[in-house]
């Protein structure tokens, strides 16, 4: 099993570029690999949405703090 450790969305010239890291658990609980690392540009209009979503609520953080 792969589980997801840590992610970082950038903007990049070829769109919103996801990097993320992840440790590889075997069926005994044993951490066979980690910090893992891959990336990939994001396409699925559910993923962009996301971002846009988690974007807006930090822009809004920031500005409360002034």
């Amino acid at each position: 099993m792969k589980k997801l450790t840590a992610f970082t969305v950038h903007t990049t010239a070829e769109g919103k570029r996801c990097a993320y890291m992840y440790s590889v658990i075997d069926a005994d609980g044993n951490i066979t690999e980690s910090n893992r690392r891959a990336n990939c540009v994001l396409l699925d209009e559910t993923a962009l949405a996301a971002v846009a979503q988690l974007e807006g609520f930090l822009a809004d953080r920031l500005a409360a703090e002034e």
